[in-house]
């Protein structure tokens, strides 16, 4: 499940393989992190530094567990044992320490190395532990006794030491281009084979014990066959030095890690690079990116990350240019489950020429404050020209507007320019007192962005006013189909509804808090996209067959907050669009003879992301929140694609991106929303509601009293697999376990929610709540 680096910037991180994304940078060190191991079950992250110091952290929550202290000098390699209840660790202070993981205290000291101790690994079964120094040998520990180590003189500096799998072979790395293999059992060497160039950094075996992977300083890792050790696979990616190489538990993939700040994958069966994941510094940001272009990370990290086409280092684009066709929501999961996604067509042929985006007001003020409501803006555009390699400009169109992070405008489709190929357009947008920051971009007419046109105006402090919180909450247990009847829905929804009105309540953010429920036989498509006109057209009547708590719906103004909550069936299709699907789901036959045409009555009458966008676009609120408790297609159309689901659906990634919203949906590509028994909700609305409003557990990132919108979210996507696991407890202290499911659940099968949201525009949080507050 968890894939963990360690570097320079003194941070460990940790991506979670299953949604195919870097969770929050693991901070404390106060020094370089030289060494970095995972416990066999996943549940534990040691991390070693210069700082001399070793943490364990606890990977389902990111928090530091233990700060073990002792050694002298900078700790250089540490190892878990395979039963994760000892970690060893090597130091420049030339000992080996042994620590009880549980009770955090150091149980052995091993002497006897004359040198600083660089690499360290235990064997397979646990019965040996091998040190290697810069004194030229290695010491293999009998851990069943402690008895006098066995010495294996290597007649090189050790760099890297590391057991096969089957507990036969041990393998050393030395500081010149030397690898020797020796026999567990007797000690005796018995291969030694040379690499063509660099220094060997890191060793590892792959599980069948048949290959060996060196990772080596002239960036390049060597691919051994343990049987003959010639003629290596050269595996070439990284311009920099090769620091780590590790292979997944199948041994269907290689990771290494370099200097040069990346991260590669690298496909066992074909030897060729699968994908690339950077993290930046001093942030949570990270990117995936393949060979082909596809790309997922954080939107900051987008515009900080540049491609170079053709090795012509002045041929560069930002990654964000290319979101329209290339962004690829969960790439990193899609990949490592055996999925082969494929770009849309060759990157390096597109039309890359930026068209040009500014923003200005139409009428200066004379002061530095705004003192209207409302303003005129300005926009210029113009087109790339031609040049020698094209014969036209490149176009404007799809033009966005948007304010402090949410969508205020768009104009859709080829804007029309002059004979120059320029453009000037007006449009009013609404201040809000304080800070109003304006973005605007474009794309070419090859989908390629512009850069990102900015305008920063203060809003007079007359212009203050406190906003209406608007809670849409739509659930269906009973369905017009009553095959499709679900339990809790409804529950969840009134539930989810309540508890953050009364959150909002205590917290004094809104002059008003509208909850607007539609439930079951109201939660029908024509009544959700009802409220949804309400909230944008400010002279739209209702008709008279409209439920009467629509009136409550006003339309949204720049200071208010729209929150859209749907528990019930949700599907995406083949394309990447998704579904909610309502009441009237437009099926009444049974569920086991669904054909196309049922299928696509039932997409007709749904709701699909593409609606939603075009709905939310009108609306002028600060911020937005979709949260969708809703099952996948294995449970509500019968397909050949029925283990996709809502949470692969690039549409949702693109409206949150779009709109400037945040998106949490409860299951994976391939997963259920699942609902439990014993806790009468589903899994995802406890997780928010229970525990995330109703007690301090959300309050984690910072911990500082309050639940921000972001972190709440972020609790969501951690907590629901946990409580699945039958280790964790319930809000009131019940052990939660599995009812539906007997035995050991599959990592794969665990549900895991995923949350959409675009960072880096939003002025502020919007803060849920403050546990505890009366």
């Amino acid at each position: 499940r968890w894939l963990a680096s360690g570097s320079k910037d003194k941070t460990v991180r940790l991506w979670d393989t299953t949604i195919g994304r870097e969770m929050p940078a693991l901070v404390g060190h106060t020094g370089y992190v030289t060494s970095i191991s995972l416990s066999k079950d996943g549940h534990w992250l040691a991390s070693a530094s210069l700082d001399k110091t070793i943490r364990i952290w606890d990977t389902t929550t990111g928090q530091e567990t233990r700060k073990l202290t002792g050694h002298e000098g900078t700790v250089e390699a540490i190892a878990f044992s395979p039963d994760s209840r000892w970690l060893a660790s090597a130091s420049y202070d030339k000992t080996v320490r042994v620590w009880d993981v549980a009770e955090g205290r150091e149980t052995r000291k091993l002497l006897g190395h004359s040198g600083e101790i660089t690499t360290i690994a235990f064997s397979a079964d646990g019965r040996w532990l091998a040190s290697g120094s810069v004194d030229k040998t290695i010491r293999l520990w009998d851990t069943t006794s402690w008895a006098e180590p066995r010495l294996v003189d290597v007649t090189r500096p050790v760099n890297a030491v590391a057991f096969s799998p089957d507990n036969k072979w041990l393998a050393a790395g030395a500081n010149d281009m030397t690898i020797k293999l020796f026999e567990v059992s007797s000690g005796h060497e018995v291969r030694a084979v040379q690499s063509e160039s660099g220094e060997i950094r890191a060793l590892t075996f792959s599980p069948d014990s048949n290959r060996l992977a060196s990772a080596g300083s002239d960036g390049a890792i060597r691919l051994w066959d343990v049987a003959s050790m010639s003629k290596p696979r050269v595996l070439l990616g990284h311009s920099g030095s090769v620091n780590a190489v590790a292979f997944n538990s199948d041994g269907k993939w290689l990771v290494s890690s370099s200097e040069d700040g990346s991260t590669v994958l690298w496909d066992m069966q074909t030897a060729a690079k699968a994908a690339t994941l950077m993290s930046l510094r001093e942030s949570d940001d990270w990117l995936v990116v393949t060979p082909d272009g596809l790309f997922d990370g954080s939107p900051a990290s987008w515009n900080q990350i540049l491609w170079r086409f053709s090795g012509n280092t002045f041929n560069i684009a930002p990654v964000e240019v290319f979101f329209n066709e290339f962004y690829y929501p969960g790439l990193l999961a899609e990949i490592l489950s055996g999925q082969k996604p494929l770009a849309p067509r060759d990157i390096s042929q597109k039309d890359r020429r930026q068209p040009q985006v500014s923003l200005a007001l139409a009428t200066p003020t004379s002061g530095s404050d705004v003192p209207n409501r409302t303003v005129t803006i300005k926009i210029d555009l113009a087109e790339a020209k031609a040049d020698r390699d094209h014969s036209n400009g490149s176009g404007v169109r799809d033009l966005r507007l948007f304010r402090n992070g949410s969508l205020v405008k768009v104009w859709h489709g080829d804007l029309r320019l002059d004979s120059n190929g320029k453009a000037v357009l007006e449009t009013t947008v609404s201040l809000v007192a304080g800070k109003d920051n304006l973005t605007a971009y474009a794309f070419n007419h090859d989908n390629i962005k512009s850069t990102d046109a900015t305008l920063s105006l203060v809003g007079d402090e007359k212009l203050k006013r406190r906003g209406t919180a608007y809670i849409l909450i739509a659930g269906v247990n009973q369905y017009a189909n009553a095959q499709y009847n679900l339990r809790y829905a409804v529950a969840d929804a009134e539930d989810f509804g309540a508890e953050l009105q009364r959150a909002q309540l205590r917290l004094g953010n809104f002059q008003d808090i509208e909850v607007v429920p539609l439930l079951d036989d109201k939660a029908t498509k024509t009544n959700i996209m009802l409220a949804l006109r309400r909230l944008a057209e400010s002279n739209y009547d209702l008709p008279s067959s409209a439920p009467k708590v629509l009136e409550k719906i006003k339309p949204a103004q720049p200071e208010d907050v729209v929150v859209i909550y749907f528990a019930g069936h949700g599907t995406a299709q083949k394309d990447g669009r998704f579904y909610l699907i309502p009441h009237d789901l437009g099926y009444s036959g049974p569920r086991t003879k669904l054909d196309r045409v049922s299928i696509q009555s039932i997409l007709d009458h749904s709701i699909s992301d593409r609606e939603l966008e075009q709905a939310l676009e009108i609306i002028d609120a600060s911020q937005f929140l979709l949260v969708i408790d809703a099952c996948n297609s294995g449970q509500a159309l019968e397909t050949e694609e029925k283990r996709r689901g809502p949470m692969n659906s690039k549409g949702l990634a693109q409206l949150a991106y779009e709109k400037g919203m945040y998106i949490l949906t409860a299951a994976q590509s391939y997963q259920a929303a699942l609902e439990r028994r014993g806790l009468s909700h589903g899994y995802l609305t406890y997780a928010l509601v229970e525990e995330g409003l109703k007690t301090q557990a959300a309050d984690t990132n910072p911990k500082d009293g309050q639940v921000a919108l972001q972190e709440w979210l972020d609790y969501a996507v951690g907590r629901v697999p946990q409580m699945q696991a039958g280790a964790a407890k319930d809000a009131q202290g019940r052990l939660l376990e599995q009812e539906e499911e007997t035995g050991t659940k599959k990592e794969r099968d665990v549900q895991r929610p995923r949350v959409f949201y675009r960072l880096g525009l939003e002025t502020r949080q919007l803060i849920v709540a403050k546990p505890g507050s009366k």
